[in-house]
């Protein structure tokens, strides 16, 4: 059987950051098939993590941004240095609730619903493994266990994950975050260098 892995970033990152984490995910992958490969004999073809770059200023970032945006660009490639790992990227978009500005997600929903219903379709995968809480999930799950796969859903904390989600699910798991590994996060002085590759990715974000 080969399974392929399918994870919200920011949902795990969210819960992680709660708990002052930095995961290890060369082991994640592992710890998340620990259950399936236990009952069968398992390939899995890839894991996907979906994601966003941080959002950085049209003209000159700032000190933050610069910081944010280094920091996700060393993430993203050590991710996709790992075997078998493959991110995915959305974008982030500035929104503004009267004088309060937030940042949305765009695309990283429907590039891991796509990415889902297109593997089970093609008959790539017979299972799948999904790590998120959103209910705008429901009709890619749906779709995908219409093309006879089975999925294993992953959940930090009951209220973190609609109902209707947990209801569709074949198998689900609670994320214990105390037997997964972690990494010491290093802190790094943003070069001169790493400025001007900002400007110039907010550039290619915008296009």
């Amino acid at each position: 059987m080969r399974a392929a892995i399918f994870i919200d970033g920011a949902y795990l990152e969210m819960y992680a950051k709660r708990k002052k984490m930095t995961l290890d995910y060369k082991g994640l992958a592992n710890y998340l098939m620990a259950p399936l490969r236990k009952q069968s004999q398992v390939d899995l073809m890839r894991c996907y993590f979906y994601d966003c770059p941080p959002w950085v200023s049209h003209q000159q970032p700032t000190q933050d941004e610069q910081r944010r945006m280094q920091v996700h660009e060393e993430f993203k490639t050590q991710l996709n240095s790992l075997d078998r790992w493959h991110m995915r990227l959305g974008k982030l978009q500035k929104r503004w609730d009267k004088d309060k500005e937030y940042f949305e997600q765009k695309r990283v929903d429907v590039l891991l619903s796509c990415d889902l219903v297109r593997h089970a379709a093609a008959g790539h995968i017979q299972h799948a493994i999904l790590v998120a809480g959103d209910s705008d999930f429901i009709p890619a799950v749906a779709a995908a266990k219409e093309s006879g796969v089975t999925l294993t859903l992953w959940h930090n904390q009951v209220k973190s994950v609609h109902d209707d989600l947990l209801s569709l699910a074949d198998e689900v798991h609670m994320i214990d975050f105390n037997k997964i590994k972690v990494v010491k996060k290093q802190t790094k002085k943003v070069s001169k260098k790493t400025i001007k590759k900002v400007s110039k990715k907010r550039s290619e974000l915008d296009t």
